[in-house]
């Protein structure tokens, strides 16, 4: 007997609820993982498993922005979700509106929509967050143009 394919939605969904349950899992203020020491956005990857059945992979990064820290203008060529672990962000796709996200908060990022404002707009304190992408091996989590 043949054994059933998972769409791309629950694949999705499967994705989504296993990042769930890891973040759950990592204390508030993670610190000594990641270096704030220098100007530049620093990430570490903490997770790579391929998605059986499928072409794609999925990821789990902390990343960590000095204060003040802006992103150039982007994009995400698969799914991601991200985590605030601590700090400010503030973010916007496509024409949207710059949205205020704190320690605790999370969304998704949609696929292949200019990621025009990424920033920690906070001055005196670093932003940390988790980020969890679906993406084919050896693509990148995000694009710049």
């Amino acid at each position: 007997m043949p054994t059933p394919s998972l769409s791309r939605r629950a694949m999705m969904a499967i994705a989504a609820l296993s990042a769930f349950s890891f973040v759950r899992s990592i204390p508030a203020k993670a610190d000594g993982l990641v270096s704030t020491d220098s100007h530049a956005m620093t990430t570490q990857e903490l997770e790579r498993y391929p998605i059986p059945g499928t072409d794609l992979e999925m990821r789990l990064n902390m990343v960590s922005q000095p204060p003040g820290y802006a992103e150039p203008i982007h994009h995400h060529p698969g799914p991601s979700f991200v985590y605030m672990l601590e700090g400010t962000a503030e973010s916007a796709y496509g024409d949207e509106p710059v949205k205020r996200f704190h320690a605790g908060d999370h969304w998704a990022q949609p696929v292949d929509v200019e990621h025009r404002v990424a920033r920690n707009p906070d001055m005196h304190a670093v932003r940390r967050f988790l980020v969890f992408t679906v993406n084919r091996p050896g693509e990148p989590a995000t694009v710049f143009p």
